[in-house]
């Protein structure tokens, strides 16, 4: 199989960091910020909860224009014009005065995400670097104001888009649009001067004519390998969503502060973030050593238990009962959490994705499990502070550990298994 380009190896570091950074994390250290009497302006849990979820809005907003503009006019130029939704989510952002000025900040923000998640498909394959986007807001959140962490960061992707200005275009838009001998030096330029091209060549050709095969989407939902991947591809993506795992991104701070341990809210932040990245960076080592459905029956039992000792550690404060060792639970109960979800339900999800489709429905598929995604990442980031108020943090997190013990029954009965198989050997599978 061919290696995917270093273009894309360049926009998942250049900008892809910066970008999901601010996305994904911005709101984790920012939020009690403004919900505090620290700042300027204040805000309150239900206004919060809208800046958190304008986020998706702005992918939805951008993910068919960005698509369009990327097959007409190249990679290359969609990357350096996806600063500027980034630069003015920070002016905006900086100069906030109310929460309406911070959503429309937010929603540039997911302007410019949806623009990385369509163009970059190691979006969907690099965990690690996801996480090292956490550990980054994480660490720089912990010790400066929100809006120098904001600028900063802006700054940043400022900074490493202008690397991009430099580099070639993708081949395999040039050989879209007949500039082969281009896309031959491009594809040496990210490879290496004595690479081999030939076969990269070829499947580039082959990718690109199998794109203009697509199936309509009427033939495509009519089909029975289809339909069932599609099943499993946004169930998945469903439960991923109702495991909490956005909301526990979007609001760690916050998470740790109703805790009440003592522990420094910060501090439990970094070490969460930290605990990720390590589970990410050991999952390239073992995720070819078991079966897709093992790990994400492991990570999902793994993080029902998990969260419902979180529901449990608010339902005993609530009695009022305590003992000794009693503050390490919210901790530690996040920590295997994290650590679950990026040894399964995060990584394996994608992969299964990328897996279980032809390429003449790859596109029509990819789009509706990534649409059903940023909805759904909306409508529950929306929802959770308004849970944690009006059901109690005991309940909701009760709630997110019974989604994934329902998970692993999805997971039983109605995703398929991919690894080790060839397309045909999936596609039969899915047909019969």
């Amino acid at each position: 199989m061919i290696q995917v380009l270093k273009v894309n190896f360049f926009v998942s570091v250049c900008l892809g960091p910066v970008t999901l950074g601010v996305s994904i994390s911005w709101t984790s250290p920012v939020l009690p910020q403004l919900e505090s009497n620290s700042t300027s302006f204040q805000l309150t849990s239900e206004e919060s909860s809208w800046v958190g979820a304008m986020l998706g809005l702005g992918v939805l907003a951008a993910a068919l224009p960005i698509g369009y503009l990327a097959s007409r006019y190249g990679l290359k130029k969609c990357v350096i014009g996806l600063i500027l939704p980034l630069l003015i989510f920070t002016i905006v952002a900086v100069y906030s005065k109310d929460v309406y000025s911070l959503c429309v900040a937010r929603f540039f923000s997911g302007i410019a995400t949806g623009g990385i998640c369509v163009i970059s498909p190691m979006y969907t394959s690099e965990i690690s670097d996801v996480s090292f986007r956490v550990v980054l807001v994480a660490i720089i959140g912990a010790y400066v104001e929100y809006k120098t962490l904001t600028v900063m960061l802006g700054i940043v992707g400022l900074s490493l888009t202008m690397i991009f200005i430099f580099l070639p275009e993708s081949p395999t838009h040039l050989m879209k649009i007949n500039k082969r001998e281009e896309a031959e030096r491009a594809l040496r330029f990210y490879r290496s001067s004595n690479f081999d091209i030939s076969d990269a060549m070829l499947e580039i050709e082959n990718s690109i004519q199998s794109k203009e095969k697509q199936l309509s989407i009427r033939e495509a939902l009519t089909t029975k390998r289809v339909i069932r991947g599609l099943i499993a591809a946004v169930g998945l993506t469903v439960f991923q969503k109702f495991c909490g795992v956005d909301c526990i991104l979007f609001y760690t701070v916050s998470i740790f502060q109703v805790t009440e341990t003592g522990m420094n809210a910060y501090t439990s932040t970094i070490i969460l973030a930290l605990v990720q990245l390590t589970a990410a960076v050991l999952n390239v080592f073992v995720v070819e050593m078991a079966n897709r459905r093992a790990f994400l029956f492991i990570s999902t039992i793994g993080m029902g238990i998990s969260l419902g000792t979180l529901g449990m550690y608010f339902q005993l404060k609530e009695f009022g009962i305590t003992f000794s060792g009693i503050e390490v639970i919210p901790l530690g109960s996040l920590i295997i959490y994290a650590f679950t979800f990026s040894m399964g339900m995060g990584p394996i999800l994608w992969m299964i994705n990328g897996e279980l489709f032809a390429p003449d429905v790859k596109g029509l598929a990819n789009g509706i499990t990534m649409t059903s995604n940023w909805i759904l990442l909306s409508t529950v980031t929306k929802s959770f502070p308004i849970m944690m108020n009006n059901m109690g943090p005991n309940y909701t997190f009760y709630l997110f550990s019974l989604s994934m013990f329902a998970c692993a029954v999805f997971v039983k009965f109605c995703v398929p298994e991919t690894r080790g198989k060839s397309l045909e050997q999936i596609q039969s599978d899915l047909s019969s």
